[in-house]
């Protein structure tokens, strides 16, 4: 599905089994070993807590013992290379260690220093020297700025700062721009009960990249589920490559991109920059190639730790089984916010409920309070849960529990923990376990799950629920995408000569010639030939002013519409002539185009711009005033298919303006999303002679599917 190209130099593409030497070393050198250094002391007691049992040196100038074992004086000094060097010497004395380490056949180092790439022209000029130093040598660097990784399941814990030791063995992979945001991302998950299988900070991605380490993760055994946290997207064509990669192999990427600002938006003249900055960009590719993107750092764990234990969720019916109607009421409001849906129970469940116990007295309803009750037989609410498991209304059920804090917990437990234990990992169909409020994962909750094999419990319905929604989101986009098949390429389209110089009629001759529909027009230099024209046509006709200097031609009095006989066509041409004259004297204007004026439809907005970083974008949105006063609008990166063009459609607010409200004719939505691929594969086979297209409107009446205005703007030569 990947279409950008990478701009990257050649030299930046990374091999996986390059990284995955670095991250899975046998031997390792601390250079730089200090006992009163901080720095020091987390590296060493990290790497020998977390359970790593190859061979660790210690590289210290004064050669003294640190950390309570030998030292060497220097790197020549080693008995052998080691596989990886965690360097946490300052930057003044990078260079040096980085060829002392060529001499020694070191290959693979983590470099903590910062004050480089990040720190001015003499910090980015030390770092590029580095660099080119290292890829001379056959070296990779890791950050530098950053604070290491730490791979569980090779037991390697390469990270500088003070973190929970060992960590919890799982399958979700972290790639990390920020080495600092992994001090804390750490312990949260630890804290939340979900492993992880490798963790990596980059730091400046200075030769390894946040977008390497998930290609990496992509191919690692240990990783179910990618969770990245990101500052910018350095290649959004690598980027999205390995989102395709990723859903091939069936492990979802999770990703919090903080900034949300729109610093590097399009600065266009027409509508449609007005929809695309960096951030509306970034959040059409997650959709379109099945990247979840959540807004912080609690819902990027939750939704990968539920995830990891349970898989892609098949659909969004929920059903909800508590012990509290509180919780009920909070579970419905934040299933509605979350897109799922709460569906009734069939009537064989609330048969089922009342033969299991269920008090009379107690209403059936989904969510499920099954009250207090459940003090007198604790053993309702599994009876209840397996009445919904069996209910194929759901495609996937919660229940309200979590991991036991301690032993008293526990004991209270043990009447249900048997049945509650195969519901969770045996049924026919995902069972959540969810707690009401976050509740934070004790040692004993941790020993517990282990020796028993209960899977992860999501924290909090109000982190859960929109985790569940993720889930099952993903599951249906990835299916979507499978079964949308293989794009074909766009034909290419050359530039016409003097296209820059054109009209909107000119623009709407080359879109009509491309099999575009396209509302006939005459450019005329007089109100006679106007008034011929029109009469050609047949009234009611429209004028407009032909101008390539004027985008919005309402805005200078240089649209006449319902034009009914030959005076108002006369009349109209001379208004736009002088009304042009005084508000764009400057405009170059060739004439006043005459078109049939067509009767009232829905108007929509397609619109192609070309965005700095990720190439042409399509945006498809009601069109007119519309688009700005609603800002109801749908983005996908070109090349997109007809079946995302109809979703595109599909999700727009006003929707049903197409399917015929109130008794309005309603438009086949297959026809209409071909007539906007047509137009996107025009401006895809343009490819980058391509700046900005813009039909405004596309005029929809049933299944009559018409442009009426256009423009083109060209990339400068």
């Amino acid at each position: 599905m990947t279409a950008l190209t990478s701009e990257t130099d050649s030299t930046r593409i990374l091999d996986s089994a390059r990284l995955r030497e670095l991250l899975e070393p046998k031997s390792i050198v601390i250079v730089g070993a200090n006992t009163r250094s901080t720095w020091s002391h987390f590296t060493y007691s990290n790497l020998v807590a977390g359970g790593f049992d190859g061979k660790l040196y210690l590289v210290n100038r004064r050669g003294e013992d640190c950390h309570g074992q030998p030292s060497f004086a220097s790197i020549s000094d080693l008995p052998e290379a080691p596989d990886l060097a965690i360097v946490l010497t300052g930057t003044n004395s990078l260079e040096e260690i980085l060829e002392e380490a060529r001499v020694k056949g070191i290959r693979n180092l983590v470099l903590l220093a910062a004050g480089l790439g990040e720190a001015g022209a003499e910090g980015a000029a030390l770092q590029a020297r580095l660099v080119e130093r290292a890829r001379a040598a056959d070296q990779l660097i890791l950050g530098p700025n950053n604070l290491g990784f730490i791979n569980s399941h090779a037991k390697v814990a390469a990270f500088s700062h003070m973190t929970q030791m060992p960590m919890i063995k799982g399958g979700v992979g972290i790639a990390s721009q920020s080495g600092a945001l992994a001090i804390y991302l750490l312990p949260y998950m630890a804290s939340r009960g979900v492993g992880c299988s490798t963790s990596v900070t980059v730091g400046n991605e200075a030769m390894i990249s946040a977008i390497d380490v998930m290609s990496v993760l992509v191919d690692d055994p240990n990783t179910k589920v990618i969770a990245a946290y990101l500052e910018q997207i350095s290649d959004p064509a690598q980027f999205l490559d390995v989102a395709d990669r990723a859903r091939a192999a069936g492990k979802p990427i999770v990703i919090f991109k903080a900034g949300r600002s729109e610093a590097s938006a399009r600065v266009a003249a027409a509508h449609t920059g007005s929809l695309v900055g960096d951030d509306t960009v970034i959040d059409a590719a997650c959709k379109q190639y099945g990247v979840i993107r959540v807004e912080n750092i609690e819902d990027l764990v939750a939704t990968a730790g539920l995830i990891e234990a349970y898989g892609a969720l098949p659909g969004p019916r929920m059903a909800v089984i508590t012990g509290s109607g509180a919780m009920c009421a909070l579970v419905a409001d934040k299933a509605d916010a979350s897109g799922l849906e709460l569906p009734a129970p069939h009537q064989d469940t609330v048969q089922g409920l009342h033969d299991a116990g269920l008090p009379t007295f107690s209403t059936v309803n989904n969510p499920m309070d099954t009250t207090g009750y459940v003090s007198v037989d604790p053993t309702i609410l599994t009876k209840a849960a397996q009445c919904f498991i069996e209910d194929p209304n759901y495609d996937f059920v919660v229940v309200n529990g979590s991991w036991p804090a301690n032993q008293a917990m526990a004991d209270m437990g043990r009447p249900t923990q048997d049945e509650m234990l195969r519901q969770l990992t045996s049924s026919p169909k995902p069972v959540i376990a969810m707690s009401f409020l976050p509740t934070e994962v004790t040692e004993f909750g941790r020993a517990f799950a282990a020796e028993h094999g209960f899977p992860h419990a999501s924290d909090s319905f109000d982190r859960g629920i929109p985790a569940a929604a993720r889930s099952a989101w993903w599951g249906q986009r990835a299916a979507e995408l499978a079964g949308d098949g293989e794009l074909p390429a766009a034909p290419a389209i050359a530039r016409p000569d003097g296209a820059e110089r054109w009209t909107e009629v000119q623009s709407g001759e080359f879109l009509r010639s491309h099999g575009i529909p396209y509302v006939p027009a005459a450019v005329v230099a007089s109100a006679e030939e106007a008034v011929s024209a029109a009469e050609s046509m047949g009234y009611p006709v429209v004028l407009k002013v032909a101008s390539e200097d004027i985008a919005h031609k309402t805005e200078v009095g240089g649209v006449r519409l319902m034009l009914q006989d030959a005076d108002a066509v006369a009349e109209a041409y001379r208004f736009i002539r002088d009304s042009v004259a005084k508000h764009a004297p400057e405009a170059r204007i060739q004439g006043v185009a005459v078109s049939p004026m067509r009767p009232a439809g829905t108007e929509l907005l397609v619109g192609v711009v070309r965005d700095p970083r990720w190439g042409l974008v399509l945006a498809v949105g009601f069109g007119g005033v519309m688009v700005e006063l609603l800002k109801d609008s749908a983005v996908r990166l070109l090349p997109v298919g007809p079946a995302e063009i109809r979703r595109m459609l599909e999700s727009l607010k006003g929707i049903d303006l197409l399917t015929g409200f109130r008794g309005g004719e309603p438009t086949d939505l297959d026809e209409l999303a071909a007539v906007i691929f047509s137009i996107s594969q025009v401006a895809a086979g343009l490819g980058d002679e391509l700046e900005e297209l813009e039909i405004n409107p596309l005029r929809v009446a049933g299944n009559q599917i018409e442009a009426l205005d256009a423009l083109i703007r060209w990339k400068d030569r």
